[in-house]
C-alpha cells in the first residue's frame, strides 16, 4: 500500500524509465514534463550548453479575447431584428431619441454659455474694440469644440442604452457598471454635482453684477473712480472665481470617490515651497495689494513707472500692464515698482509755452493770448474739459531767441493734452491776424577780443583773387 501511495504522490518516477534514462544522459536535452523528475532537471540545468526553461506568462487574459472572438452576439441581433422587427427597431429608435435628447441639453448649455460670454465680453467698458474681437473670437472657437465633445458624448450615451439590451463585447459590463453605479448612489452624486455647479454659478453672476454697481461710466468722461472701480472689480472676480472653481473641482473628486486629503496636504507642502522659493512673486502680490487699497493708479491712468509711460491697461495683484502711445505694451511686476508719476489723478493742468520775437508789442500780445484762453474756456466743446479760468503768467523767462509766455489751464484729468492743442490752433489764427511774430533762432559771431568783421577796400582784395605770377628763371 505504502508503495501505490508513493506511485500516485510521484507519478513521474515510474511514467517512463527509459525515457527519463535518456533525458540524464542528454546534457542538451529539454527538461522533462513530469513534475516530479528533479535528477532530471538537475542534469539538464547542468550540463554543458543546456538552457533553462522560463515558464511562459499570458499578457492578455483569456476571458477578454475570448469575448472577443466570440461572434455570436451579431447573430443574435441579427434574429432578434428578424424576428421582433418592430420591437428591435422601436428600442433602436428610442436610444437614439434618447442620445439625441442628451445632445440637444448639453447644446443647450454651451449655447446659454455663449450667450453669456458675447454679453459680458460686450459690457467690457474699459476694453477697446480690438480686445473684444478677439474674446469673441474665442468664444466661438470654444463653442464649436464644446458642441463637438457633446456629440461624441451623446453617441456615447446612445451606444451605451443599446449595450444594456443587447450582449455587445467589452460594452455590455462596462453599460451594465455605469448603470449600477448610477442606481446606487452615483444619481445622487451628480444630483449634487449639478446642484453645486448651479449655486457656484449664481454666486459668480451676484459677485460680478455687484462689482459692475460701482463702475458708473458716463459718457466719454474719464472719472478717477470709474478706473478705481473697474480695478478692484476685476481683482473681486479673479480671487472669487479662483476660489469658487477650486472649491467645486474638489467637491467633484471628492463625489466621485477620490480622497482629496492628500491633495491638499500636497498642495500645502507645495505653496510653502512655493514661499520659500519665489520670494519675488511674493513680493508682487503685496505690492499689488497696497497699490489697489491706498488708490494709487488704477486702469485707465496715464503713468510714468521708470523708463515707460502709458495708460494703464491692466492691473493685477502680480503685474501692471502699460500701453505706451506707439502700441507698445509694457508688463511690470509690482515688486519692482519703487515710483510712480501719475498724469490723470483728480485732475490735471495743461502747461502752454509762447515764445516771441524780442521785436513783438509785449503788452498787445498779451492780452490776445488771454482774450484767446477765456474764449476756448467758453466754447461748447471745450468747455467741460477745462475746471476752471485760465492764468496767464505773463513773461516767464528771456531766452536768446525770444521771450517765454506761459499760460496755464486747469483741466479734468487725461484731458490737458487736448486742450493744449486746440489752443495753439486758436492762438496760430490769431497771432497772423494781429500780425504777432513767434520768435526766430539767431546767431551771433563773435569777431575776437577788439577785431570786427573784414569792411572796405580790406574787404574787396580778399574777395579779388590775385594772378599768379611764374617764377623768374634763375640767372
Amino acid at each position: 500500500m505504502a508503495g501505490t501511495l508513493l506511485e500516485t504522490l510521484t507519478p513521474g518516477r515510474n511514467a517512463d524509465p527509459d525515457a527519463e534514462q535518456g533525458t540524464r544522459n542528454d546534457a542538451g536535452g529539454a527538461q522533462n514534463a513530469a513534475e516530479g523528475n528533479q535528477d532530471a532537471a538537475d542534469n539538464t540545468a547542468s550540463g554543458g550548453g543546456g538552457t533553462e526553461v522560463l515558464p511562459e506568462i499570458n499578457l492578455l487574459d483569456e476571458a477578454w479575447i475570448a469575448e472577443f472572438e466570440d461572434t455570436t452576439w451579431i447573430g443574435e441581433i441579427g434574429s432578434a431584428g428578424r424576428e421582433t422587427p418592430f420591437f428591435f427597431f422601436g428600442n433602436l429608435l428610442l436610444d437614439v431619441s434618447l442620445g439625441m435628447v442628451f445632445f440637444g441639453v448639453l447644446w443647450f448649455l454651451v449655447e446659454r454659455w455663449e450667450t453669456a460670454a458675447r454679453s459680458t465680453i460686450t459690457r467690457r467698458e474699459l476694453w477697446d474694440e480690438e480686445q473684444k474681437r478677439g474674446e469673441l473670437e474665442r468664444t466661438v472657437l470654444l463653442r464649436r469644440y464644446f458642441i463637438s465633445f457633446a456629440a461624441f458624448l451623446g453617441f456615447v450615451f446612445t451606444l451605451g442604452l443599446f449595450s444594456l439590451r443587447y450582449r455587445v463585447p467589452i460594452l455590455q459590463p462596462v453599460a451594465l457598471g455605469v448603470r449600477g453605479w448610477l442606481l446606487d448612489n452615483g444619481l445622487s452624486r451628480i444630483v449634487a454635482i449639478v446642484v453645486v455647479g448651479a449655486i457656484i454659478y449664481s454666486l459668480l453672476q451676484v459677485i460680478r453684477k455687484t462689482a459692475r454697481a460701482f463702475t458708473p461710466v458716463v459718457g466719454q468722461r474719464f472719472e478717477r473712480q470709474v478706473a478705481r472701480a473697474a480695478t478692484i472689480r476685476n481683482v473681486v472676480e479673479s480671487a472669487a472665481r479662483l476660489v469658487l472653481i477650486t472649491f467645486f473641482i474638489l467637491f467633484v473628486l471628492v463625489q466621485v470617490g477620490i480622497d482629496v486629503a492628500p491633495l491638499l496636504a500636497g498642495v500645502g507642502i507645495l505653496g510653502l515651497a512655493i514661499s520659500f522659493g519665489a520670494q519675488s512673486l511674493v513680493k508682487d502680490f503685496i505690492t499689488g495689494f497696497f497699490i489697489l487699497a491706498e488708490d494709487q493708479f488704477g486702469v485707465g491712468d496715464v503713468v510714468t513707472i521708470g523708463l515707460f509711460s502709458g495708460a494703464v491697461e491692466s492691473l493685477s495683484l502680480r503685474v501692471t500692464t502699460l500701453r505706451a502711445l506707439d502700441g507698445s505694451v509694457h508688463v511690470i511686476p509690482n515688486g519692482s515698482i519703487t515710483q510712480v508719476t501719475v498724469a490723470s489723478k483728480e485732475w490735471s493742468r495743461s502747461v502752454v509755452d509762447i515764445e516771441l520775437a524780442y521785436g513783438t508789442d509785449l503788452e498787445h500780445a498779451l492780452r490776445v493770448v488771454e482774450d484767446e484762453a477765456t474764449k476756448l474756456t467758453r466754447e461748447l466743446g471745450w468747455s467741460w474739459r477745462i475746471s476752471g479760468p485760465p492764468e496767464v503768467t505773463g513773461v516767464e523767462a528771456l531766452r536768446a531767441t525770444g521771450i517765454l509766455v506761459r499760460v496755464l489751464f486747469k483741466t479734468l484729468p487725461k484731458e490737458q493734452w487736448g486742450v493744449s492743442r486746440e489752443f495753439l490752433r486758436l492762438l496760430k489764427g490769431r497771432f497772423d491776424a494781429e500780425g504777432i511774430a513767434l520768435a526766430t533762432p539767431r546767431t551771433t559771431l563773435y569777431w575776437g577780443e577788439g577785431q570786427g568783421p573784414i569792411q572796405g577796400p580790406a574787404l574787396e582784395n580778399a574777395q579779388t583773387p590775385q594772378k599768379e605770377t611764374p617764377d623768374e628763371p634763375e640767372r
